[in-house]
């Protein structure tokens, strides 16, 4: 809010919503960031030369039931849900893009309201204007009956917008955090659901421990 705005917004008793329209866009972009990070993990590991899903490789599936036990296990859990992940990641994205569009039209508005109301109460006589008023050809500090009057409908009139618009404000934004809450809850089944995995599987334990895809675990050698 500008500072010229302060002294009329403590007249209407009105608060900024703590609302950081940047900030959001910068969260959002760390999500896109996220996204990009998620597939870049499941895939790199399918490209690279020697590995089984190299095309020039000798491997068969059949030949080897413990690295056939592996390439299932990672094509299926690791790399599936880290692309399920990317997927959702770019809604959270939006969720945190549509809140700061929010934001920054929440403000824009307040702050024409505060504004209008400014340039009313300023006006010579009023409020903000160096009130005062004549009496007989003398000039008294004060607001006069109706100037007084027309300063009350101003503010009165300010309050009532800001506090509709502070309302109309909180439902778009709870439409959008409920949206962002229920896609972190997906994500969460995700990361569950790899845990869980993990767990049943030989050196299980250790694997989900250390995060590292050893071959040797699944050879009994670990």
């Amino acid at each position: 809010m500008p500072t010229s705005l302060l002294e009329t917004a403590k007249l209407v008793e009105y608060r900024p919503l703590p609302l950081n329209a940047d900030g959001l866009h910068k969260t959002s972009k760390l999500w896109l960031q996220m996204a990009d990070a998620c597939l870049k993990r499941a895939d790199d590991p399918t490209k690279k030369t020697g590995t089984v899903w190299d095309p020039d490789t000798s491997w068969q599936r059949g030949n080897d039931p413990a690295l056939d036990a592996f390439v299932a296990f990672y094509d299926n859990y690791p790399r599936a849900q880290y692309h399920d992940a990317a997927k959702l990641s770019p809604k959270i994205a939006a969720a945190l893009n549509n809140l700061a569009g929010i934001a920054a039209s929440h403000h824009a508005a307040a702050n024409k309201a505060l504004q209008a109301a400014r340039d009313e109460l300023s006006k010579s006589g009023h409020m903000l204007g160096g009130s005062y008023h004549t009496v007989l050809f003398f000039h008294i500090h004060g607001e006069s009956e109706s100037t007084a009057d027309a300063d009350s409908a101003v503010i009165t009139r300010t309050m009532a917008y800001l506090r509709k618009l502070n309302e109309q404000t909180k439902t778009l934004i709870n439409l959008q955090t409920s949206v962002i809450d229920t896609l972190i809850g997906s994500l969460q089944q995700i990361s569950d659901n790899a845990k869980k995995a993990t767990s049943t599987l030989p050196g299980g334990a250790k694997y989900v421990k250390d995060s590292k895809y050893d071959y040797d675990w699944w050879r009994g050698e670990g």
